[in-house]
């Protein structure tokens, strides 16, 4: 390994090996982990698009005004619905994040490809295949809504198992080519911080999602019985399905904004990380309290007044905020001068503010459920019970409410945020060159006010009575005027991940072409960086050796050999 990277690359993309098949056929038969994490990308970009407008209806439905009536009937407002809310997270957050990961990972742990290339790009298609046939199912009566075509609902569960099968598929390559990939000197307190965070990510994934796939199972079988029993009923599936989308398991989707924001932030202020092995335990604690498959409410209505989510899911909100309190300050302070407002150190920013906002809701919702936790107890003196009983009344009136969905819809567009802020500044890997100026522009506030929009409008829809799941819904005009609030604030994310999807294609087409920019433009110290832009077919010319956490700084080890040998002769 050299001591100081490229600065400027001037050649073109590197061709595909002699006698590789070119054009749709080259792309269909690739197992080259960057091509295979683009398409991941723009493909999650897409999705996510897609869900946005359901969830821009969604709102407008919930007015209940005469002049807006989206759907025909309660049954395909329940469709939409849980489509939504799968389609959000199973085809827009987790594949983005999948496809950076994919693209980025193995570059910043000096891997010259995933461990198992042919299963990664398999682990696409197969997604990919699903994501198309759930919409389908969703479109002709399916999906998790009562009332539906049986044979359509039966595709729509298949189809979901075959997305969760697909991501589980990704995440088992991910964390092999983390264990198994990584370059000579590069030990798991060394990893970059991103790729510790897509590790705790994947880890979370892997114990929890097997559940999910079990709950569809068990749901399929029922279903395809003579008459459903129990799990195959209607107004029962999305119920087994929910605790994905509610807490503490929603937060599992917000452990790789940890990363993206501690890559990005610091090196942008000029400053290293403060305490690096704490945040790591702190990542790591993070994704070991997102854990839910043991509170779901299907089976257990009252598991939010249980101690385990009332205490855990204090000590989560405040892992959340921790970092934010204990770096920026730090940061601030340590930084030589102030850094340059690139468009993924906003956006970071924005994304930080976001999931503090998210931290604060969920506080408030844990102490609803804190209400029923003190209902518990039968203390010989109640009149302090219902003194607080009465004091928290509110809270516990917002379990059940649009404050959940708000609470979801917080996290996601938290969680979009940062991963397009982690597009953008690996950019040059991805794309052979810096994206498009106007969404850099733009994206960041519209997402801004987006996200804080359906977060804390969501939360007000809660305290006036809207219910979060399909129904009858109030009609109240404060109800009617927060559910026009909260459709602009969906709008305005969609057109943040629009402006996102529109520069990936530009980067695209400029890949095509023979884009090709400096190695490193932010003057980054991980190893990704250490390469070409965008980078070769084997990701580096030469096998990479590591000796801290800031490769790209440390000195020629050829050098340091030779200054040893000289010591040790004056020595002797």
């Amino acid at each position: 390994m050299t001591s100081e990277p490229a600065t400027t690359q001037d050649a073109s993309p590197p061709a595909p090996p002699l006698g590789a098949p070119r054009g749709l056929a080259g792309l269909l038969s690739s197992g080259d982990h960057k091509t295979i994490g683009r398409m991941w990308i723009l493909s999650a970009l897409c999705f996510g698009a897609f869900s946005l407008v359901c969830g821009v209806l969604l709102n407008l439905e919930r007015t209940q005004t005469p002049r807006i009536n989206v759907f025909l009937g309660e049954e395909a407002y329940w469709q939409v619905f849980s489509l939504y809310r799968v389609g959000m997270v199973f085809l827009f957050v987790v594949p983005l994040f999948l496809g950076l990961a994919t693209c980025v990972v193995p570059l910043q742990i000096g891997a010259s490809s995933t461990a198992f290339p042919r299963a990664g790009a398999a682990a696409f298609w197969l997604w990919l295949t699903g994501g198309v046939i759930l919409i389908a199912g969703w479109g002709i009566d399916g999906g998790l809504a009562q009332g539906g075509r049986q044979r359509s609902v039966e595709l729509s569960l298949l189809a979901f198992a075959m997305v969760v099968v697909s991501i589980l598929i990704a995440v088992v390559v991910l964390l092999t080519t983390i264990f198994t990939q990584r370059a000579e000197g590069m030990s798991l307190t060394r990893v970059p911080i991103f790729t510790w965070s897509m590790l705790v990510s994947a880890a979370v994934w892997l114990l929890s999602l097997p559940v999910l796939l079990a709950n569809l199972v068990i749901m399929w079988v029922d279903l395809r019985g003579v008459a459903a029993a129990r799990y195959g009923l209607g107004e029962n599936l999305y119920e087994q399905v929910s605790w994905v989308f509610e807490q503490p398991q929603v937060f599992a989707f917000l452990i790789p904004v940890l990363g993206i924001i501690g890559q990005i932030v610091p090196l942008a202020f000029g400053a290293p990380m403060r305490n690096y092995r704490f945040v790591m335990v702190r990542v790591g604690l993070v994704g070991a309290f997102c854990l839910g498959v043991g509170l779901q409410g299907f089976f257990s209505p009252n598991a939010h007044t249980t101690p385990v989510f009332v205490v855990g899911g204090l000590i989560l909100a405040f892992l959340l905020v921790l970092g934010p309190i204990t770096q920026m300050p730090h940061l601030i302070r340590s930084s030589p001068r102030l850094p340059a407002p690139t468009f993924h150190l906003v956006l970071s920013l924005v994304s930080m503010a976001l999931m503090v906002t998210a931290a604060a809701l969920a506080v408030i919702r844990v102490l609803g459920g804190a209400v029923g936790f003190l209902r518990s107890f039968d203390a010989a003196n109640e009149s302090w019970q219902n003194r607080l009983d009465s004091a928290l009344s509110p809270l516990d009136d917002l379990w059940g409410s649009a404050a959940g969905g708000a609470l979801l819809d917080l996290v996601l567009v938290t969680a979009a945020a940062a991963a397009i802020a982690g597009i953008f500044f690996w950019a040059p890997k991805l794309f052979g060159k810096t994206l498009a100026r106007p969404a850099g522009y733009f994206a960041p506030p519209v997402l801004l006010i987006g996200g804080l929009g359906l977060g804390i409008i969501g939360l007000v829809a809660g305290f006036v009575g809207q219910p979060d799941l399909p129904g009858r819904h109030s009609t109240s005009a404060v109800a009617q005027g927060v559910s026009l609030v909260s459709s602009a604030a969906a709008i305005l994310v969609l057109v943040g991940v629009g402006l996102a999807l529109m520069a990936a294609l530009l980067g695209v087409v400029a890949l095509s072409r023979g884009a090709s920019t400096e190695a490193n433009p932010w003057s980054a110290h991980t190893l990704e960086w250490a390469t070409a832009s965008p980078p070769v077919v084997s990701n580096f010319a030469v096998a990479q050796k590591v000796r801290s956490m800031t490769p790209l700084l440390d000195q020629d080890p050829v050098a340091d050999d030779s200054e040893a040998a000289v010591s040790q002769e004056e020595m002797s």
